[in-house]
C-alpha cells in the first residue's frame, strides 16, 4: 500500500473527528446542545468531544510522521486482507460517507425544536399509561386493598410498578387547579391516564407546542412536548387532547397554555383525556424545549 494512501486515509479520519468536535463545541458555546441531548448527557458529549480531539491528533501525528519520515513499513506495502481498512474499497468510501453526510447536514440546517411535523411522523403519546403497563383495565380493577382510598371516595389501585403513580394522582386530584408543570410534566400526564376516570370534571392547565393529527374533529389539537430520555433519536411527543371553540387561531408549533375541565373522547378507538378548553392563551417557549422524567419521581 502507498504511503499517500495511507496519509489521505488518515487524513480523512482526523478530518472527520474535528467535524464532529467543532459541531458538539459549536453547539455547546450556542447553547444548543439541549436540543440534542438531555440535561444528563451534558457531560458525557463534552467528554466525548475531548476524546475525538485526541483521536484526530494522533491521526495526524501518524500521518505526517510516515511522509517526514519517508518510511515504506511492511504494513504500506501488504497487499493482505489484515490491512484492508488502508485500501479504497466501496465498503471503505460508504463507511466515510455514513459519517461524512450526518455531518453536513448538521452544519447545513439549523437548530430547532422537534415540531408537529416530527410528531406526525412519531405519532402522537396520548396515552402515556400505555408504556407502564400492558393492560390498564386489568389494575384499575385490583383489590380494594390495593388502593389509595382517599376520604372523597376516589381510589387508585395499583400494583408495585404503579405505585408512584397511584400517589402522583392522589396527589393532584386534591388540588383545586391541577397545574401540570416541567417538573413533573411525563409522570402528571401518565397518572391522569392511568387513572382517566377519577379526573374526569377536574380543572387542569398546562403548557405546550400545538400538534395535530388527521384523526382529530376540526375542534381538537393536541397541547403538549417531546419527552426525552438520552437523546433526539429517543424522543417521544407526549400530548394531551385539547378542544376549542376557535381551533383556527391556534397554529401547529405555537406555544400556549390551556385551562378547562377534564372529560374523555375516543380517538383511534382509545379513550383519551380531553381538555374542554375554557380559555388559552400564547406564552412565551421554556429555555428547554423537552421535558424529561424526574429522577427523584417514586423516592
Amino acid at each position: 500500500m502507498h504511503i499517500w494512501s495511507v496519509f489521505a486515509h488518515r487524513t480523512i479520519r482526523a478530518a472527520v473527528l474535528i467535524a464532529f468536535v467543532v459541531f458538539i463545541v459549536q453547539i455547546s458555546r450556542s447553547d444548543a446542545l439541549i436540543y440534542y441531548v438531555a440535561p444528563s448527557m451534558d457531560l458525557w458529549v463534552k467528554s466525548l468531544a475531548v476524546g475525538m480531539y485526541v483521536l484526530a491528533m494522533h491521526q495526524l501525528y501518524l500521518a505526517v510522521r510516515d511522509v517526514l519520515s519517508k518510511k515504506k513499513a511492511a504494513a504500506f506495502a501488504c497487499t493482505c486482507s489484515s490491512h484492508s481498512h488502508h485500501h479504497w474499497k466501496p465498503a471503505i468510501i460508504m463507511m466515510y460517507m455514513a459519517l461524512i453526510v450526518p455531518l453536513v447536514l448538521a452544519f447545513s440546517y439549523p437548530n430547532a425544536v422537534l415540531g408537529s411535523q416530527m410528531a406526525a411522523k412519531k405519532g402522537l403519546n396520548l396515552t402515556p399509561s400505555s408504556i407502564l403497563v400492558n393492560n390498564v383495565d386489568a389494575i384499575q380493577n385490583q383489590a380494594p386493598n390495593d388502593a389509595l382510598q382517599l376520604a372523597t371516595g376516589q381510589a387508585f389501585p395499583f400494583n408495585a410498578y404503579t405505585k408512584p403513580y397511584a400517589k402522583q394522582a392522589a396527589g393532584m386530584i386534591n388540588q383545586p387547579l391541577i397545574l401540570i408543570n416541567d417538573d413533573f410534566y411525563i409522570e402528571s400526564l401518565t397518572s391522569m391516564d392511568l387513572y382517566q376516570d377519577q379526573f374526569i370534571g377536574k380543572k387542569v392547565q398546562i403548557a405546550g407546542y400545538v400538534y395535530r393529527l388527521d384523526t382529530m374533529s376540526k375542534n381538537q389539537f393536541a397541547l403538549g412536548r417531546f419527552s426525552m430520555r438520552c437523546c433526539v433519536a429517543d424522543s417521544v411527543p407526549l400530548a394531551i387532547l385539547v378542544e376549542t371553540d376557535s381551533p383556527e387561531q391556534w397554529k401547529n408549533d405555537m406555544y400556549a397554555v390551556a385551562l378547562g375541565t377534564i372529560e374523555k373522547r375516543n380517538i383511534d378507538g382509545k379513550d383519551v383525556l380531553t381538555i374542554i378548553a375554557k380559555t388559552i392563551d400564547t406564552q412565551k417557549e421554556p429555555s428547554s424545549p423537552y421535558v424529561y422524567q424526574n429522577a427523584y419521581f417514586g423516592s
